[in-house]
């Protein structure tokens, strides 16, 4: 699936598609810079619910989910900003959630930006500091999913029924 396509896939409900000033904001507030593509995504697509037609995801390693959810720039800033109620590791940004109610996470981190994170709710620790990413990884927390926004959309299909 194309950028383009996703977009075209997500019901918008409220949200709107980013300009360029809101985007420079957003980055500024979190101190990194947005991945190109997952930028070109924000300019196109406010977020919105993922139902019909459903969108699942299936990688090379059989790993598949269901995309329920995208964020656009006001919710991103919102969950950097007051994020909830369990500590995430703080180079990671929530950018959607899937059926399962695990959420899509994008890394903003120079060395390993734009890879693509799921994190396990199920495995959250609602109180305490946030852990570093590896070590997020190392207890599975969140799991690495693609290197890019951009593979990670190429992923992406509509279910057949």
């Amino acid at each position: 699936m194309t950028l383009e396509e996703f977009a075209a896939a997500i019901r918008n409900e409220g949200g709107r598609a980013a300009g360029e000033d809101e985007i420079a904001a957003l980055e500024a507030k979190i101190g990194a810079t947005l991945p190109a593509d997952l930028k070109r995504f924000l300019k196109q697509s406010g977020g919105g619910l993922v139902f019909d037609p459903p969108v699942v995801y299936l990688d090379a390693e059989g790993r598949d989910l269901t995309i329920r959810h995208m964020c656009d720039v006001a919710e991103i800033d919102r969950e950097f900003t007051k994020p909830s109620s369990y500590p995430l590791p703080d180079e990671l940004l929530i950018i959607g959630n899937d059926a399962g109610g695990n959420s899509i996470m994008i890394c903003t981190r120079q060395d390993r930006l734009g890879e693509i994170f799921m994190l396990d709710h199920e495995l959250v620790a609602y109180e305490g500091d946030p852990e570093p990413l590896e070590e997020a990884e190392e207890y599975g927390l969140v799991t690495s999913y693609s290197p890019s926004f951009t593979q990670f959309v190429s992923d992406l299909r509509i279910e057949d029924d």
